[in-house]
């Protein structure tokens, strides 16, 4: 099987009506396919990243943060943080005891 094909875009949602405003949201979307001569497989994983406020004052830009994995990267940050400071806490132990 040959390696995965991605692809990686920013799409425009349909317009949301909302009273005066009308919102256009935007999609960041990955896709991966395996393909070989018998076949493929190929996921899609779409995320929502920001939207745009069209109003009667103007358009503003607001941004949808990805706190999930803000959260998790800082939980493996602190969890390779911890393994380093046992490993180099049972060296000193085993250094001391000769």
């Amino acid at each position: 099987m040959a390696l995965p094909k991605q692809r990686i875009q920013v799409l425009a949602g349909s317009p949301i009506e909302v009273g005066d405003r009308k919102l256009l949201p935007s999609v960041l979307t990955a896709r991966r396919e395996w393909t070989d001569e018998h076949g493929g497989f190929f996921f899609t994983r779409m995320r929502p990243i920001s939207f745009v406020a069209q109003g009667p004052e103007g358009n503003e830009w607001h941004e949808i943060p990805n706190a999930t994995t803000e959260i998790l990267s800082v939980m493996a940050a602190v969890g390779a943080g911890v393994a380093a400071i046992c490993f180099v806490g049972i060296l000193a132990i085993r250094w001391l005891r000769g």
